[in-house]
């Protein structure tokens, strides 16, 4: 049957063996004759496992019984996975007279084990899209790094890079597009490092290396570089060549951290600030950056506080004719008057409240305020104009929004069509997200404008689907016109375009008399800016209602 019986004798010296069938012969290879009086261990080699020889010397020095899985050897030197069951027979005397020990060749399943083991290992360390190391193994494997650069006096450097819209990609072309744009964004990393270089693929879009045993850390900067250059060329695709825009954070040791956990973090925050402040090159590491982290906990525990303690207000933007120059609405801005900084600008924590999620609940106080001020102006027989609040998309996703706007106008009494509200270009890249929501602020007459048109990658297909009223155009178009030939050949572009789709256009930012007369040249309907008013308090946008007077 293949199985293999043996007995050896523990009465006599070294526990010879005294009996075997014909199925260990032919599982080890012996024959009797050569096996007879000697001690099995001619079966072990060098990858028998000696925790599981005590296993088989301790039953047989306390007379048990016991089951093992072994790594032995056949008379050719060939390997098998022995599994071997060694029980006593006791004589009259309660004593073992000898051992039987049945032998079982197990070889074919323990390897489909390990192999499944391995299988197993592979899904656990590896990322399953690009075959790089998942972030758990990138840490261990680093974590031993460093051990090894401490003790050779060496420098090291995590670098993080970022894909910037990867999501996009995804929505744009699909998710196998994007899978495919991964392993070339892999093998591209790959190829500009050295083989033993640790590279991970920790999130959706990110990549985190390792590079070990730097004996001048300017090496560093010269390896840095280089990717970034490389990672900037095009990647060619199934469907054409496509760019992509990303981030690099770089944290160096031991100058920046002694442990892994602290050099991935401070590489993190280095690529923030990359991305944030739309830096293109490789961006280090500096402990101003820990301050500004600790800077932006603080403003985040304080945001709560402040609206509770009312340190926040409006300030309000008119918008003007760009004909007629007669006010036709105003903008709500929000500003926070810090009892100890003063004023703190809304580019400081408005970023920061949509990270933490508060700015759904700062939002709701504004459309209040707004609605609540401009019904206000409105009882006092002021003009009646619409009044704009812009809609963060945090705060435009919250399921109940749609449902909040309504309770804010039936309780202020602010007829809908005295609202407006704005929101961000981004939120067109999800259209099936917004326009049900869009399409039940419009039926309920509120007023739908699209802001800072310009600085996103909206589609004009969705422009054109959404039912949006206005276009709002960003500053940064206004700035250089008419001086900017470019500029001007692309403002005006973007004005007849939003005609032609029937939109009513505004333009941001205008300062000049020069940006006026260019403006009014091409049909452009509304402008906001400096040029008629600054953002200014409730007191002062009242006498202006009241007046028409400027803040000039």
């Amino acid at each position: 049957m293949g199985v293999g019986l043996a007995i050896t004798n523990p009465n006599l010296k070294d526990n010879p063996l005294v009996y075997v069938n014909k199925g260990f012969e032919m599982i080890t290879g012996y024959t009797k004759e050569e096996v007879m009086m000697r001690n099995s261990r001619f079966l072990q080699g060098e990858e028998t496992d000696k925790d599981h020889l005590d296993v088989i010397r301790n039953a047989v020095k306390q007379g048990k019984s016991a089951t093992v899985t072994i790594k032995n050897y056949r008379k050719d030197g060939t390997t098998f996975w022995n599994q071997f069951i060694i029980s006593p027979v006791y004589d009259s005397d309660n004593k073992p007279a000898y051992f039987i020990g049945l032998q079982f060749d197990v070889t074919d399943e323990v390897e489909a084990q390990q192999e499944s083991r391995q299988q197993i290992r592979q899904l656990s360390y590896f990322d399953p899209v690009t075959g790089l190391l998942n972030m758990g193994r990138f840490q261990e494997a680093a974590q031993e790094e460093l051990a090894t650069l401490e003790h050779e006096h060496r420098s090291g450097a995590v670098l993080r890079v970022n894909l910037n819209r990867f999501r996009y990609i995804n929505e744009s072309y699909g998710e196998a597009a994007g899978n495919e744009l991964l392993i070339s964004v892999a093998e591209r990393i790959s190829s500009e490092l050295d083989e033993d270089v640790l590279i991970c693929r920790s999130f959706a879009d990110e990549f985190i290396v390792f590079l070990n045993r730097i004996s001048n850390p300017l090496q560093i900067h010269t390896i840095a570089s280089k990717l970034y250059d490389s990672l900037k060329q095009p990647f060619i695709m199934a469907d054409g060549e496509i760019s992509i825009s990303f981030a690099m954070g770089i944290s160096i040791f031991p100058d920046d951290g002694a442990d892994v956990s602290v050099l991935l973090k401070h590489a993190e925050l280095a690529m923030k600030e990359a991305k944030t402040e739309n830096i293109s090159n490789p961006h280090y590491f500096d402990y101003y950056l820990m301050d500004k982290l600790i800077e932006r906990m603080n403003m985040e525990k304080r945001l709560p506080r402040a609206l509770a303690d009312g340190e926040f207000e409006l300030f309000y933007q008119p918008k003007i004719n760009a004909v007629t120059m007669e006010i036709i609405g105003m903008e709500a801005l929000l500003r926070w008057n810090d009892p100890e900084k003063g004023m703190i600008s809304p580019a400081s924590f408005i970023p920061i409240a949509e990270e933490c999620g508060f700015i759904v609940e700062l939002g709701e106080w504004v459309l209040w305020e707004a609605c609540r001020t401009n019904k206000r102006w409105q009882d006092q027989g002021l003009p009646k104009l619409p009044i704009s609040v812009n809609v963060s998309a945090v705060q435009f996703k919250h399921p109940q929004f749609v449902q909040t706007v309504g309770t804010v106008l039936e309780k202020t009494g602010l007829a809908p069509e005295f609202l407006e509200l704005e929101v961000t270009e981004s939120l067109l890249n999800e259209p099936a997200l917004i326009k049900d929501r869009l399409d039940s602020l419009k039926g309920r007459g509120i007023n739908l404008s699209i802001d800072d048109f310009g600085t996103g990658y909206s589609s004009i297909f969705y422009l054109k689907e959404l039912p949006l009223q206005i276009l709002k155009i960003d500053r940064t178009f206004i700035q250089n016109t008419p001086h900017s030939q470019r500029d001007s050949l692309l403002l005006r572009s973007i004005i007849q375009l939003g005609k032609s789709l029937g939109l009513t256009v505004l333009a941001e930012g205008v300062e000049t008399e020069q940006q006026l007369k260019f403006l009014r040249e091409n049909d452009c309907d509304q402008i906001q800016g400096y040029y008629y008013s600054r953002p200014v308090n409730c007191k002062a946008m009242t006498r202006m209602l009241e007046d028409g007077s400027t803040n000039q």
